[in-house]
């Protein structure tokens, strides 16, 4: 059950990071960065550990664990933002649940 969760956690970031991005992002017409570096340096890391993610890796649930918080930073960035905010809350949610599910699919699995 926490393997879904995390999951779900997960790829609602991974979705929510590129539609932003792409799509919904308010600064779009003029953006700072363009968006191919954006979409570099944000979304592709979280295709990285997405391959053990979905095979249930227990080392890859570690793993994202402390890589998640780097998304957690971010989103308190956007948060403080005026035009950013909601990508922020959305991505401090979903780091959370991602931080908290994992943890728990590591104890449901390491606890024999």
């Amino acid at each position: 059950m926490h393997y879904y969760f995390t999951l779900a956690c997960y790829l609602l970031l991974l979705i929510s990071q590129t539609l932003w991005i792409v799509w919904l992002n308010p600064n779009n017409p003029e953006p700072l960065i363009p968006i191919t570096l954006s979409l570099l340096f944000i979304v592709a890391p979280l295709l990285i550990p997405l391959r053990g993610l979905l095979h249930g890796r227990l080392k890859t649930f570690k793993s994202i664990t402390l890589f998640i918080w780097l998304y957690f930073i971010y989103g308190v960035w956007n948060m403080v933002s005026e035009t950013q905010w909601p990508l922020g809350v959305l991505q401090i949610l979903c780091s959370l649940g991602v931080y908290l599910f994992a943890i728990l699919y590591i104890r449901e699995h390491t606890a024999s």
